[in-house]
């Protein structure tokens, strides 16, 4: 073989290994479609907590954890009769009709009987219109530390109680009137308890804390 023909064989030999090179690197940059979407999360759309939320929602993990029931808004309420011969609810002999969950706010303004008393359930305003005691019992959650001034306006008798101890004493036979009373209550928890007493005539109950009506998110049980 003469040297010219060799040396065209060299020429095509370094040509060929020139393409196979350049060939890997074009299947090395080569992407490959792209994959499904994975899964989404949640929608960030979720409202922060208020103070008293995250103390109710503190409090019942911890009730959880000891096998306790979480508390839920709201106060338990019962009703019961009373003798047509009882002037206060303090010492009234009590019969028990039964227990509704309320959820609203104490604002039952004067007026007659036969509109039935406002947080009573739809089916017992007619039923029970005189002489009767109903007492709301609960949690107090304060979102503060501070002294605030209550008012309880009633016809008949009302009382007001924070852990136990009376914070207002508007009870007996009367028209309708308004007592004041002031506690200084600490972030947490208190125990909470409303009563009242419907004789005959008139009914009237509204609580109100400084100057306004006492907003129903306070009450858990």
């Amino acid at each position: 073989m003469n040297k010219r023909v060799i040396f065209l064989l060299m020429v095509l030999m370094l040509v060929t290994l020139v393409s196979l090179v350049s060939g890997c690197g074009d299947i090395e940059s080569v992407v490959g479609p792209p994959g499904p979407a994975g899964p989404q999360g949640p929608a960030a759309t979720d409202a922060p907590l208020s103070d008293i939320q995250q103390l109710v929602a503190e409090q019942n993990a911890y009730r959880s954890q000891v096998g306790q029931e979480p508390l839920v808004p709201g106060l338990d309420c019962t009703l019961y009769t009373v003798p047509q011969t009882t002037t206060a609810i303090i010492g009234a002999t009590l019969t028990n009709v039964g227990s509704f969950g309320f959820t609203g706010v104490f604002n039952q303004l004067n007026g007659p009987v036969t509109a039935g008393l406002n947080i009573l359930p739809l089916g017992l305003k007619a039923v029970y219109q005189s002489w009767y005691v109903v007492k709301c019992t609960g949690q107090y959650v304060s979102s503060d530390s501070n002294w605030h001034s209550f008012q309880l306006s009633s016809d008949d008798g009302s009382n007001l109680y924070f852990n136990g101890g009376i914070v207002i004493n508007n009870d007996g036979l009367h028209g309708v009137q308004t007592v004041s009373g002031t506690k200084f209550i600490e972030y947490g928890f208190y125990t909470f308890e409303l009563d009242f007493f419907q004789a005959s005539g008139n009914e009237a109950l509204v609580l109100n804390m400084d100057g306004a009506l006492l907003d129903n998110t306070h009450y858990y049980h």
